[in-house]
């Protein structure tokens, strides 16, 4: 503020960052809305070494790795998905947010306007939302943030614009191109100045940002295309991008994001609109600050407009213009509160920040145990426990076709499912099998009269089961044989410890004396797998339907 270092304020809004975070990773767990999918991803770089071109559980790749890769990082030390190591990256991307939104604040609008904006920023249900989400758009919104002020800066200096474009290269990486052209909506402001009597151009050369924009971005996209091929077009270009351009609801409507920006930025969302007004009838007469003023309301008018005659327009889309919203909404908080003395607004903020930290506890830790998805989560989790507690934490369950792959995240695997029939199969054989299957009934239909099933868990919130585990043996106890179905591949296991798996592919661990797995192949035709033991090199062959392969590990 006007008499204290900016460093306090920093201090500031990074304590309140570090407790919404704190709230929000303590608070009630959902995997079944987004976690479940970037756990996927996750997972398939820890486990199958996939960093290039990361997939989920069904193969598909339909988002830009950058998430996926720091989500990765952040897992390496603890080598499993956690809630913290999923989160961390959109906690630090906010955190970020909020720092620059202040520094940029405190550069253009003075000290109390950038303090406010960032404060703000974070005390919105925006923030608190993004501070822990599994999904791109916290990150998105950081690399667009960047980009767009280092376009504002490269039109006030004339040059600099490869930063620029390195910047649109990390958001085309997280999100896709779109990053480039929600950055760029700022500049729009060079025709506002233009009609106001204010001449001025983007001078600078483009050459060189594009080119390595077009290294970066094209480079990859091709890279992963050798690895996945086809599919990953039809995923990412076709599904993902022009299939969200093109989509249609029944119930859309042009003016939602505007009610999602009132709502989910409340109540700083009131003096963003006050400030865009001044913005327009009553501009700033520095040209410095006009020009950003006029920048931050092309930034976010432009993202709201294409938002709202895009017929994909969730609310979360949004985030990337709030930086812009802000902004301005700390401008406007400035004026109305310049009367306060600085230790009345720092007493005036502290119950802001307390009132919204008491509110977030309240939906949080309370409000949303109505939720489906964290009612099944949390009986997921206590199955989880339950059966590492039983069988180890490297239990070799077989998972049935409609499994929430939220448990097997929970369960540190990435494990390609069965069909009903096959896992009917596996339980009539006299190795141990463990099963994963939503349906038992079904599951029993399939198997006939014989052999008897026992239920050895079950995953319910006491009115609603969501998941069983059943096996061929009447008690849950770690076996010396077991047998595990792993997609169209049976492996018997003697001994020994099944590690990471995929479709064609599997590492195995030493137990505590020599063992050795059987490999069958159990589809129609041919097919080549791998078998590493431990971190060693790995060795295939190629089985021919229903051949087997023993491989001993002393």
């Amino acid at each position: 503020m006007r008499g204290r270092t900016p460093l306090a304020g920093f201090a500031a809004i990074g304590a309140v960052a570090v407790a919404i975070f704190v709230v929000r990773l303590t608070g009630l767990p959902n995997l079944m809305e987004n976690e479940y999918r970037l756990g996927a991803y996750v997972l398939d770089v820890l486990q199958h070494g996939n960093w290039l071109c990361p997939q989920d559980s069904l193969g598909n790749t339909d988002k830009p790795p950058m998430l996926a890769w720091l989500a990765a990082l952040a897992s390496l030390p603890v080598g499993r998905v956690t809630l913290l190591t999923l989160y961390l990256p959109s906690a630090l991307a906010t955190l970020a947010i909020a720092w620059l939104v202040a520094a940029t604040g405190s550069a253009r609008f003075g000290a109390r306007a950038g303090f406010l904006a960032g404060l703000a920023y974070l005390l919105s249900d925006v923030g608190a939302h993004q501070v822990a989400t599994a999904r791109w758009d916290g990150l998105f919104a950081l690399t667009v943030t960047i980009a767009a002020l280092l376009a504002f800066r490269a039109w006030e200096s004339g040059g600099g614009w490869t930063w620029f474009w390195l910047a649109a290269a990390a958001a085309t990486l997280t999100k896709g191109p779109l990053g480039v052209l929600l950055a760029a909506f700022g500049l729009a402001a060079l025709v506002w100045e233009r009609r106001s009597g204010h001449a001025t151009r983007l001078a600078g050369s483009h050459a060189l940002g594009v080119a390595l924009f077009l290294v970066v971005t094209v480079g990859w996209f091709v890279l992963a295309y050798r690895r996945v091929g086809p599919h990953l077009v039809t995923n990412m270009v076709g599904d993902e991008f022009i299939g969200n351009m093109t989509e249609h609801h029944v119930a859309y409507r042009f003016w939602k994001p505007l009610g999602d920006f009132l709502a989910n930025f409340a109540p700083w969302s009131v003096a963003t609109c006050v400030a865009l007004y001044r913005v327009t009838a009553h501009p700033a007469p520095r040209d410095g600050v006009r020009r950003f003023e006029r920048f931050l309301a092309c930034w976010f008018l432009g993202g709201l407009l294409l938002f709202c005659v895009s017929p994909h327009n969730q609310a979360r889309l949004m985030y990337p213009m709030i930086p812009a919203a802000a902004l301005l909404a700390g401008r406007e908080l400035d004026r109305l509160s310049a009367r306060l003395s600085d230790r009345t607004l720092t007493a005036v903020a502290g119950g802001a920040v307390a009132a919204a930290l008491a509110i977030f506890v309240f939906e949080y830790h309370r409000l949303e145990a109505r939720e489906h998805g964290v009612r099944e989560t949390v009986a997921l989790e206590r199955l989880a426990a339950d059966v590492r507690t039983t069988l180890g934490d490297d239990v070799p369950v077989t998972y049935v076709d409609g499994t929430p792959f939220a448990f097997q995240l929970l369960m540190n695997t990435m494990r390609p499912t069965v069909s009903y029939e096959t896992a009917a199969e596996l339980l009539r054989r006299n190795d141990a099998v463990v099963v994963a299957v939503e349906n038992p009934a079904r599951l029993r239909r399939v198997l006939g009269t014989a052999p008897a099933v026992h239920e050895l868990a079950r995953a319910t919130d006491g009115s609603t089961v969501y998941l069983h585990v059943v096996g061929n043996r009447p008690r849950a106890e770690r076996p010396d044989a077991a047998t595990v179905g792993i997609g169209r591949m049976v492996v018997t296991l003697h001994g020994v410890r099944l590690g990471p798996t995929s479709d064609d592919g599997l590492v195995l661990y030493k137990g505590l004396h020599a063992g050795n797995a059987v490999v069958e192949n159990d589809s129609t035709g041919a097919r080549r797998v791998a078998v590493a033991i431990g971190a060693g090199p790995g060795t295939s062959t190629v089985l021919e339907p229903g051949a087997t392969w023993r491989i001993d590990v002393p």
